[in-house]
């Protein structure tokens, strides 16, 4: 059988900026770190958070999770690629 390897994604809040202490994205994603070695019997390999995603970026970051079934041909989701690609190589030349 072929191996799908796939992420577990997780977006919470909204939350006022303001109320979130120094190093407020710590104590949640160690609990989502110790709970996968429980159940998996090993760290990820990768995981990340961070305060930060306005609405904005949170509403277009769900219309691309939900691409895979909106617009299964990856059509849309390779005119995404490509602007970011784009960017990408803007903001290199910009020397960001």
């Amino acid at each position: 059988m072929e191996e799908k390897l796939e992420f577990w994604y997780c977006i919470i809040g909204a939350i006022d900026r303001n109320g979130v202490p120094f190093g407020g994205d710590s104590p949640l994603r160690e609990a989502v770190q110790d709970k996968f070695i429980e159940m998996f019997g090993e760290e990820a390999n990768k995981c990340s958070s961070g305060w930060g995603l306005n609405l904005l970026v949170e509403s277009v970051i769900s219309q691309i999770l939900r691409l895979e079934r909106t617009d299964p041909s990856g059509k849309t989701l390779e005119k995404i690629m490509d602007a970011l690609d784009e960017n990408t190589k803007r903001l290199k030349e910009e020397g960001w």
